[in-house]
């Protein structure tokens, strides 16, 4: 805001309340604003705006499918177009259905699933519409060995792309969605730099595409590296572990004509979805992950250790403790500045949990190195056939292979262990020893690096906060632009009670509820999902993890 340094001291506090004011109209405003529903066809046409309903509500996940469910009189005009699946099927339209709810900047869309008419308890039917996020495209979607080759025939028998996460991961799903929606010809040499597409990539008739970002962009950001590695496995089941790891998060959007490109020179058609990756931790570049009532927020980066499997998290003591934020929309990822309190009387169901590291040392492995066992079976026979000979009884080296094969194979070069010394030193000397991870790859290749790597995260020390927030006041929830935070933002509490320290956590979710003559409030949860047990979760990251190190082979 502007002041007129000139008028006197009055004038200056008076313009300053009035500023005051009207910023908190526009606060009052975005946060009471009806939402916008709108239905769209299997083309993803809209046909009908939707403003008389019973019960609105819908949740966005990170990284996850998120669902939306409406209310509506089965009488109503909408819910008979709805009904009339083989009409719409003969019009042109598409059986499939979509939704778009926009409150508060945030633009939630998705498809629906069966659909059924219920009848409620003052005698009246409804229709109850279901529809599953934008998110759940990306579990439809196969990463195959070679994108570029028809399936009868596929080589290299594995996808395998390495660089920083954010590229790799664009990468992978840009691949993958040109062999969907269009022919390959020719690759360019960063298939995310837009300047290298040739004419023949035309985007403009594509359901989803995604925001590119070139590899230098994404190196010049600093964002964590990563290895991509699929045999037709979905995208979103190799990519979890991945984004996890870098905290990364994935923003889906319908663009609708009139809306700003998503990128410079962006050719897509209206009703497109696109797919984005965004570092909202700030966690490789530093970011704030604590601090005190007393002195602020501190500031730490996290950075590999020489051995590039573990990570450690070191203070930037040339930076300030603390910012002076000027209110605005969005989160500064580095300087959070959204403040729930532990005795916040929005706050339920709060949560403090934290645990050491567990285990000092990361045993794998049971396959030998690539060539290991072929090279000790091709010595035994060739010094058996060379006896063999010389006693005059033929060629037996084969014959004595198979008698020591047993004994030998997978002995020499098939077991990794690593030691953590960083572990060692912070736990005492009193701790838990090894940790085994299955591998179903061979040992000293790239799958054992990423089995060793996901199990250092699993059994990594922890510290997190999860809270339940009924109501995003004094804040608005909202994308950038229009809110204060979102999914995949970082929120600040305290622990009240146990020590001055400050925990900063990511958003998991936002839920939006809203029913007839009630204003719509959003629903908070920070930190870890309530409902998810990290021994269960851990068990099935690792399992997961072992399917892709199999699938990696001998790599």
């Amino acid at each position: 805001m502007a002041v007129d340094l000139e008028a006197s001291l009055e004038e200056q506090c008076a313009a300053i309340w009035q500023a005051t004011l009207e910023a908190e109209r526009r606060d009052w405003e975005i946060r009471n604003d009806d939402p916008l529903v709108k239905l769209a066809d299997g083309n993803q046409v809209i046909r009908h705006l939707l403003l008389d309903y019973h019960e609105l509500s819908f949740k966005d996940i990170e990284n996850d499918t998120g669902s939306c469910t409406i209310l509506i009189d089965a009488d109503h005009y909408v819910a008979e177009w709805v009904l009339d699946q083989e009409g719409r099927r003969k019009r042109g339209e598409g059986t499939n259905l979509h939704i778009e709810v926009e409150v508060a900047g945030v633009r939630w869309s998705g498809r629906a699933e069966p659909h059924d008419v219920e009848e409620g308890e003052d005698g009246r039917r409804y229709l109850r519409l279901t529809f599953l996020h934008e998110y759940e495209n990306l579990k439809w979607i196969d990463c195959w060995s070679n994108p570029f080759l028809p399936a009868i025939f596929q080589f290299p028998r594995i996808f395998i792309l390495a660089g920083p996460a954010i590229w790799t991961l664009k990468t992978a799903l840009f691949l993958n969605l040109w062999r969907l929606f269009s022919g390959i010809w020719q690759i360019p040499d960063d298939p995310m730099d837009p300047s290298t597409w040739l004419d023949g990539l035309n985007m403009s008739t594509w359901d989803i595409v995604v925001n590119p970002t070139t590899f230098f962009e994404d190196m010049a950001a600093g964002t964590q590296w990563a290895v991509f590695a699929s045999r037709w496995g979905t995208w979103h089941d190799i990519a979890a572990p991945i984004l996890a790891d870098a905290e990364l998060t994935v923003v889906t959007r319908r663009w609708r004509t009139g809306d700003p490109d998503p990128w410079l020179g962006a050719n897509i058609k209206d009703g497109a979805l696109v797919v984005d990756i965004v570092d909202k931790s700030g966690a490789m570049t530093g970011t704030a992950h604590g601090g005190t009532m007393f002195d602020g927020l501190f500031r730490t980066i996290r950075e590999f250790t020489a051995d590039f499997l573990d990570t450690t998290e070191s203070l930037l003591t040339d930076s300030p403790t603390s910012d002076l934020y000027v209110p605005g929309r969005g989160t500064k990822k580095a300087w959070p500045h959204v403040y729930f309190p532990n005795d916040s009387p929005a706050a339920v169901s709060k949560k403090f949990t934290q645990g050491p590291s567990k285990g000092v040392i990361i045993n794998t492995g049971g396959h030998s190195f690539p060539g290991v066992n072929e090279t000790m079976s091709a010595g035994i026979q060739a010094i058996g056939d060379i006896v063999g000979n010389a006693l005059q009884t033929g060629s037996i080296g084969g014959s004595i292979d198979t008698l020591l094969r047993p004994f030998y194979e997978d002995t020499v070069a098939a077991w990794v262990s690593v030691k953590l010394p960083s572990r060692i030193a912070s736990q005492g000397d009193s701790h838990y020893w090894e940790k085994h991870i299955e591998s179903a790859g061979k040992a000293y290749t790239l799958s054992t690096l990423m089995v060793i790597r996901q199990a250092m995260y699993e059994t990594r020390s922890f510290r997190s906060a999860s809270m339940q927030i009924k109501s995003a006041e004094p804040y608005v929830a909202g994308w950038p632009g229009t809110g204060d935070f979102w999914v995949g933002d970082r929120l600040i509490t305290d622990l009240e009670g146990i020590s001055t320290e400050l925990i900063v956590e990511r958003v998991s979710q936002m839920e939006y509820t809203r029913k007839r003559g009630d204003r719509g409030n959003f629903g908070v949860t920070v930190g870890p999902k309530q409902d998810e047990d990290p021994a269960v979760a851990m068990a099935a990251r690792l399992e997961k993890l072992n399917g892709i190190a199999k699938t990696l082979g001998v790599f």
